[in-house]
């Protein structure tokens, strides 16, 4: 593109509870009305070169070499109608250099303000993203989607606005405190909605376009609902996870190092080399769920799963062992 959408302007920050700054930067490319300068005068230069070349000695030329090999007497006769048949060729053949030149320079035209318009729609998503107001922050992220799917080169920066704001806002308070009403029960904590949005759209982006892996540390993503989510390789490490609703999400060789999968739904979870070394599975249904090569702690191992001597990484029990249960 001829924009880059990098990470460097402050996105606002909203109001109420102490945010995370997230900052982007677009660079648009000064050359860009160079450019469509250098094409109006290329085209207007070729036009002039071809009006000349029409009129002047080149069809004089061709002329003469066609009408060459006849004889003197009847050589003056034809070359005014060698020079008119040169000079027609010539014109298609400029017409359609022409036509050609006019057709690259509207592509380029046309590359050039769609990219403007990707540029102006990731601005107004970042300004959303920023709002103290959750639906436009919503909207934000939604619109970021459309940007990611839409420039498959902009995709990783939308990617990583996305697991930044994830990993920012994540662990601030939801749903928000009703009061200092004496006895009241405080709220169970849940994935705050916009974090929700946010990694559902993470889990469904088109990861042909990624250029590293997604990197959600740290989250509070408890109660999350994240059904066959791609997660592949992604960085979970100290992430709550708590009955998130993981059911045949994609987590192979994710790193869930300490992190907390307690009541998690992980039924037909793909979770091949995986590594769950210091992570509380608690009440986690792994029913159906692939753990080949997975790593956990070995006095915690899921029922038909067994330690291989080795490696420490899961593999199928023998049948005759049936595998020790998953307990708390």
């Amino acid at each position: 593109m001829g924009t880059h959408l990098g990470t460097s302007a402050k996105l606002p920050r909203s109001t109420g509870h102490s945010r995370t700054v997230l900052r982007v930067r677009l660079e648009s490319w000064p050359w860009r009305t160079v450019i469509r300068s250098i094409g109006v005068v290329a085209i207007a230069v070729a036009a002039l070169v071809l009006v000349i070349a029409l009129l002047g000695p080149i069809t004089d030329l061709i002329a003469r070499h066609d009408v060459g090999a006849l004889p003197a007497l009847q050589r003056a006769a034809h070359v005014q109608a060698a020079r008119e048949t040169a000079r027609t060729q010539l014109l298609t053949l400029g017409a359609g250099l022409f036509a050609a030149g006019a057709l690259v320079y509207t592509a380029r035209n046309f590359t050039l303000s769609r990219e403007g318009q990707v540029t102006d729609r990731y601005t107004k998503a970042i300004e959303q993203l920023g709002s103290d107001k959750l639906d436009v922050r919503i909207g934000g992220i939604y619109a970021l989607e459309r940007v990611a799917r839409d420039s498959a080169r902009d995709h990783p920066t939308v990617m990583e606005v996305l697991t930044a704001f994830v990993r920012g806002h994540s662990r601030e308070p939801w749903p928000p405190a009703a009061g200092d009403e004496p006895g009241a029960a405080a709220p169970e904590r849940l994935a705050r909605p916009d974090v929700q949005a946010a990694v559902a759209v993470i889990g469904r982006r088109n990861v042909r376009h990624d250029r590293q892996p997604v990197n959600l540390a740290g989250a509070f993503l408890s109660g999350a609902f994240l059904p066959r989510a791609n997660l592949d390789g992604a960085v979970l490490v100290g992430a709550d996870l708590a009955r998130a609703n993981l059911y045949s999400a994609h987590l192979a060789f994710a790193f869930l190092d300490g992190a907390d999968l307690r009541g998690a739904n992980l039924g037909y979870a793909h979770l091949d080399g995986a590594d769950f070394t210091g992570a509380n599975l608690g009440g986690a249904d792994l029913t159906g769920a692939d753990l080949r090569g997975a790593r956990m702690e070995t006095d915690w191992v899921p029922k038909g799963w067994q330690p291989d001597a080795r490696s420490g990484r899961l593999k199928r029990a023998d049948t005759s062992s049936g595998g020790t249960a998953a307990t708390n």
